[in-house]
């Protein structure tokens, strides 16, 4: 966690899904709830993520452009996907689930809307834009290229070119939002190429 979480340089600042696991609701005849106002579920978080904390880019096939409604999807910071930003606000439920049990599938909860979102400040990107993907090699994270013959972006494999995806591009002429800055990469995800900064076990 970053000490004194109001505190940043510059970096691109973007709202982010945030990936914390399973969602486990419990009832109860009187709880607490986000506004602190008295209700009768309570939520807790896997892999719950606060202010000030590391965070990268979570590395999943579900995490398409549509899916997502067009933000990146943050998870913990670890060895294998590095980190990219701090999360700068406290997180905030997009949509509540509304009767106890467990949610534990990501695209899911994707489509349902259950899940926190909150703004992400990220050192050494500079901006970030939609794009069409050519082609289906395209994974959440994966540095990107220009291919000037097909008019899109193109799979980069492992050679950093400063431009890399935040999300999946399994279907070929499909958005994703591309982040453009000075990031290095990851040895970890599906094809060991996460654009990041580096994390150690």
């Amino acid at each position: 966690m970053v000490d004194k979480a109001g505190l940043y340089g510059g970096g691109l600042e973007i709202t982010c899904i945030l990936y914390e696991g399973n969602i486990t609701v419990t009832s109860g005849t009187s709880v607490f709830v986000e506004n602190g106002a008295l209700g009768k579920l309570s939520f807790t978080l896997a892999s719950e993520l606060k202010e000030g904390d590391l965070v990268g880019i979570h590395d999943s096939t579900d995490n398409d452009y549509d899916a997502c409604e067009g933000l990146p999807v943050m998870a913990a910071a670890a060895a294998t996907n590095g980190w990219i930003g701090i999360i700068k606000s406290q997180p905030v439920w997009h949509k509540l689930p509304s009767s106890a049990g467990s949610y534990g599938t990501h695209a899911t909860n994707l489509s349902n809307g259950h899940y926190r979102v909150a703004t992400v400040v990220m050192p050494g990107v500079q901006m970030a834009l939609r794009g069409v993907c050519e082609g289906t090699d395209i994974t959440t994270g994966s540095p990107l290229a220009w291919d000037l013959s097909a008019d899109g972006w193109k799979d980069a494999g492992t050679t950093m070119t400063g431009v890399f995806s935040f999300h999946d591009g399994g279907v070929d002429a499909q958005n994703v939002l591309i982040g453009i800055g000075a990031v290095g990469q990851a040895a970890g995800g599906s094809e060991g190429d996460i654009c990041s900064h580096g994390v150690v076990a």
